[in-house]
């Protein structure tokens, strides 16, 4: 399925924050945003590729959007952060705290650097974000949206998921508590869980996991498709329309939850 540039939601009016937005799935949200009519603003490590991918989706949509540099393990760099797109855009009100890495490995294997990396991306990280960002929302006694991704693996574990799925997990919960906080100011909170989707963590998923099977990339990818219902992977546009979906007043009911895309997985 390929992705479009057709509007479903308005988000014309909207400031909005992506963390890791270089990557597939935040370029994916971004883009789609950016579509939408919000003004986007897209976070990343590295200010270069951020940089490339927020000139390209502009170009692409004739949107506002920019790329920056900043680091989600770090409060401070997201508290200046959140303070220049204040003073450059007005307070964001569009929140996707999306920045995270993969730790695949058998319990016994993962170490302890792999360990806190994935917390200190995936948890800490998204938590930094939200509050870095929503406290100026609440200040300025706005309505908005903090939308988290956590994963399939944030509702159910599996082998080689320990660090992985533990913080994805986390996220949920992280979620459904800030939605409980934030209800009576009219910030609402959620999470997307996004199954077996089209991107270069997949296919570094699919490699380490034939290194461990003896297989191929292509075989682990095959027995992947072979589980799912829909019969195929999802892509990271009909992800990036679900974050449109609880960013909009489409979604003015609904707070503390976590939607999963997965193909029919879990049921199938």
């Amino acid at each position: 399925m390929l992705a479009d540039s057709t509007p479903r939601a308005s988000l014309t009016g909207r400031t909005a924050i992506v963390t890791g937005g270089a990557g597939a799935l935040g370029s994916a949200i971004a883009r789609r945003f950016a579509i939408e009519g919000a003004r986007v603003a897209i976070a990343d490590l590295d200010l270069a590729a951020t940089t490339a991918v927020a000139d390209a989706i502009a170009a692409d949509t004739g949107g506002e959007v920019r790329g920056i540099a900043v680091d989600v393990t770090d409060l401070d760099a997201l508290d200046r952060t959140a303070a220049e797109l204040e003073t450059q855009w007005g307070v964001c009100d569009t929140i996707v705290p999306n920045a995270g890495v993969l730790a695949l490995a058998p319990a016994l294997d993962l170490s302890p650097r792999e360990w806190n990396l994935a917390l200190s991306v995936n948890l800490t990280g998204a938590f930094f974000t939200a509050t870095a960002f929503a406290r100026r929302l609440v200040a300025a006694g706005r309505p908005g949206t903090v939308t988290f991704t956590s994963s399939l693996f944030g509702v159910r574990g599996g082998r080689g998921n320990a660090a992985y799925s533990a913080t994805k997990f986390g996220v949920i919960g992280l979620a459904q508590s800030l939605a409980a906080d934030f209800a009576h100011q009219s910030v609402r909170v959620n999470a997307v869980c996004p199954g077996q989707i089209e991107t270069a963590m997949l296919d570094d998923l699919f490699a380490r996991r034939a290194a461990q099977n003896g297989s191929t990339a292509s075989q682990e990818r095959e027995q992947f498709e072979s589980r799912i219902p829909l019969g195929r992977l999802g892509t990271v546009d009909e992800v990036a329309r679900t974050f449109v979906y609880l960013a909009s007043d489409e979604s003015s009911y609904v707070t503390g939850q976590h939607i999963i895309l997965d193909g029919g997985w879990q049921v199938g």
